[in-house]
């Protein structure tokens, strides 16, 4: 598997007010970092680890679609205009 990264970032405005951090793959698919992610849920960003390892909630696994996860991938950042250019940041599919 080839290993994604990260060529065009930006921030973008989902909900008015909230603003967080999203990037584009190399393979054109839109993703948010992780702290972008809970920016815009308006939680911590250990609680999306949380719930990463422990999804989905007995009470909520009823609701969810079989195939649905919360799984994150990790992508190396090529983008120049990135505060985080060089380093590799954990990603959600947006």
């Amino acid at each position: 598997m080839t290993e994604r990264k990260a060529v065009y970032y930006g921030q973008i405005e989902l909900i008015p007010g909230i603003i967080g951090d999203g990037y584009v793959l190399d393979d054109d698919t839109a993703v948010m970092s992780e702290r972008g992610t809970a920016d815009l849920l308006g939680v911590d960003q250990k609680l999306l680890n949380r719930v990463r390892t422990n999804w989905p909630p007995k009470v909520l696994k009823p609701f969810i679609d079989a195939g649905l996860s919360v799984r994150t991938n990790s992508v190396k950042v090529m983008a120049n205009n990135s505060p985080h250019k060089g380093r590799k940041i954990t990603i959600y599919d947006s």
